[in-house]
């Protein structure tokens, strides 16, 4: 009976172990996708910001030569509304890997965090590209450690108009 418990306790640890690695690895694999992604956002910056040189520089040009740039600012505001979907889309990727990470943390999968669990959580999150945990703010909402204050967590994310007092996370842009 003690040597089958050591040899469970055993199997558990070696369990626990394949999945921290596991973990470990796809975290890794999202801070790269973060940072790509970062990376990406950047170029973006720049080029929206040349392009409205662009539109500067042809206004003068076409005012100069009498014609109309109606045609040419209708393209440069479809520019920026591309650009705002891409951010968009940058908030959405680092919410599905924020959920990923908050997902796979819970290794009991009872859906509650302890207090381990939890530790392990932020220290991930705080190593997510593009993303920084206001750890006093993320503990008070996870007070229960159950999934609604998991859900809590991924609401105070997703409400742009939270007041900044309140926010949980703050996302680079």
């Amino acid at each position: 009976p003690y040597a089958y418990y050591q040899q469970t306790r055993l199997t558990d640890i070696a369990a626990l172990k394949e999945t921290h690695e596991a973990v470990e690895a796809e975290v890794n694999r999202l801070q790269a996708e973060n940072e790509r992604l970062a990376s990406n956002i950047k170029d973006l910056r720049s080029s929206v910001g040349h392009l409205e040189e662009i539109d500067e520089a042809l206004q003068v040009i076409t005012n100069t030569q009498g014609q109309n740039v109606g045609a040419f600012e209708e393209q440069v505001k479809e520019n920026r509304e591309i650009l705002e979907k891409m951010r968009e889309n940058h908030q959405a990727n680092v919410l599905q890997n924020l959920l990923s990470v908050i997902l796979r943390c819970d290794t009991d999968g009872d859906f509650n965090m302890d207090e381990g669990e939890l530790d392990n959580l932020i220290q991930r999150l705080e190593r997510v590209g593009g993303v920084q945990v206001r750890r006093e703010r993320f503990h008070n909402v996870m007070a229960n450690r159950s999934i609604e204050s998991i859900m809590d967590v991924v609401k105070n994310l997703l409400q742009e108009d939270t007041p900044e007092d309140q926010k949980i996370f703050y996302i680079e842009k």
